[in-house]
């Protein structure tokens, strides 16, 4: 349950930016393996695994092969890798910049500003227009890994976070696993604050 409307004036395209970094590293898994891992398992990268950011969420989604425990097990861990455990490593932040800011350059078309000026139109004085997902170039040069990690952190916690599993599971099997998972994820003291 965050997007780019959640995110502070300096912080333009920090929601998109923190969904690449769920690929570059984790605790569990080091950068460049968790695609590695997918494709093991018969997953092809960006039509079984994908993620997406709005201006009100972020959602990650792994459409699995087969219902079998084991690949249940690592779905759900990596899930968890992304909730609770992403590293943000410095190097990786830069690298991931660039394909950031290639995306931000290739996106910034006719489209883009079409949709601005209409937001603008339409809804004078929201932060609609203001908060496109893909960000602004000054907010994402500047970007660092301290900055990616406290928009996630903020965010990214129990409260705020739905797991949904659709398939042919034993309902009881996804509990205990979801469970197994997730169940020692604290959730903060601070409340979660709502955007002006």
């Amino acid at each position: 349950n965050a997007g780019s409307l959640n995110e502070l004036d300096d912080e333009q395209g920090f929601a998109h930016f923190v969904e690449h970094m769920a690929f570059n590293g984790s605790e569990r898994v080091p950068e460049g393996e968790m695609v590695r891992l997918l494709e093991r398992e018969g997953l092809a990268f960006g039509a079984d695994t994908n993620a997406s950011t709005s201006f009100d969420a972020t959602m990650y989604r792994l459409d699995l092969p087969r219902a079998d425990e084991a690949l249940l097990d690592t779905t759900l861990m990596l899930m968890r890798e992304t909730a609770s455990a992403l590293t943000f490593d410095p190097d990786a932040v830069a690298r991931e910049k660039g394909v950031i800011l290639s995306e931000r350059r290739v996106r910034d078309t006719y489209m883009l500003q079409n949709t601005v000026n209409r937001f603008e139109f339409l809804y004078p004085g929201s932060r609609l227009a203001r908060r496109m997902p893909i960000g602004t170039i000054a907010s994402l040069e500047v970007a660092t890994s301290e900055g990616l990690q406290a928009f996630w952190h903020r965010y990214y916690r129990p409260d705020n976070v739905a797991l949904v599993v659709v398939g042919a599971f034993d309902p009881a099997l996804v509990e205990a696993k979801v469970a197994e998972h997730f169940a020692d994820w604290e959730a903060s003291e601070t409340p979660l604050e709502e955007m002006p």
